[in-house]
């Protein structure tokens, strides 16, 4: 897969990503292989009210949700960023295999965790909604 370091939504800059993960070895491992894939990781977190304020400050341009079929947690978090006044491009990551989520996927783009990279999150986002 070839791989490139900014999102076409982007423009010519870096696409600008913020990580929200309650597992800090995930975000971790993430925000390292897309930093070596010349992605701006501008933030990282666990879901929390704090996420959402650092997303409306930071403005990036995707952000990576984790999400979990038994916990609403995730979804949340992505609705409420999609409520943003300026929304950024909300991609949902998970370890579970995408059928586990039934419809609750409807309308999000969907990267399984042992697929990111940036090609795969700049794909979904340019799928979602739009960059910036």
């Amino acid at each position: 897969m070839q791989t490139s370091a900014a999102c076409p939504a982007a423009g010519a800059r870096s696409a600008r990503i913020v990580l929200i993960d309650d597992h800090e070895i995930s975000r971790a491992a993430c925000r390292a292989l897309l930093r070596t894939e010349g992605i701006d990781v501008v933030a990282d977190m666990a879901v929390g009210d704090h996420a959402i304020a650092v997303a409306a400050a930071l403005r990036p341009d995707v952000v990576i949700v984790d999400v979990g079929p038994a916990d609403d947690g995730g979804f949340g978090m992505a609705r409420r960023l999609r409520a943003l006044p300026s929304p950024p491009a909300v991609v949902l990551t998970s370890s579970a295999e995408p059928a586990q989520f039934g419809a609750q996927l409807n309308g999000y783009s969907y990267v399984a965790k042992a697929d990111l990279c940036a090609q795969a999150i700049c794909d979904a986002a340019l799928r979602g909604t739009s960059c910036g």
